[in-house]
């Protein structure tokens, strides 16, 4: 008999990640969707905490604010006492937007990208331009160059054309 079997989601362990390291991604990821408003981040965390029980009697979401404050993420020395994000925790979410958006990218041979327009880089055309500044040598046509320095040199050489160089 064919068909599915569900059972409860065991997440997969954390690789002996500390509480504060568990709960960290999950906040910056939260800092993320609510433009960086620390305030709203924590509440959705104290929500998701609620519903899915990421903490424990030992280490609950204060102990979190705090290990946030003491590791230099936030900050509640604003005038209403609102938490701010200080420069750790700025720089730490540029990073990981960074690995998220440049982490899924695979290195590929150059030129490896569809396009119906021919280009100007690696890529073999038939096309003829001038030489420019920064070209690689796989760029540089060898053959047509020395073609016509060879023609020009017997040319040069004989006779009447000694003072017609190309």
């Amino acid at each position: 008999m064919l068909g599915h079997r569900f059972s409860k989601y065991n997440p997969p362990p954390q690789d002996g990640k500390s509480d504060f390291e568990k709960l960290l991604n999950i906040f910056m990821q939260l800092l993320l969707i609510s433009s960086g408003n620390v305030g709203e981040a924590l509440q959705w965390l104290t929500e998701v905490d609620k519903q899915y029980g990421l903490t424990g009697k030992d280490y609950g979401i204060g102990d979190f604010i705090e290990d946030l404050k003491k590791n230099g993420y936030i900050t509640d020395e604003g005038p209403n006492g609102e938490f701010k994000l200080k420069p750790k925790a700025e720089q730490n979410l540029r990073q990981s937007a960074l690995e998220e958006i440049f982490g899924k990218l695979k290195k590929t041979r150059s030129g490896g990208h569809q396009t119906p327009h021919n280009g100007r880089g690696d890529e073999p055309t038939t096309d003829r331009r001038d030489y420019e500044f920064g070209d690689t040598l796989e760029q540089i046509s060898m053959t047509e160059p020395l073609q016509a320095a060879v023609v020009g040199v017997a040319i040069v050489g004989f006779g009447e054309f000694t003072y017609k160089c190309f």
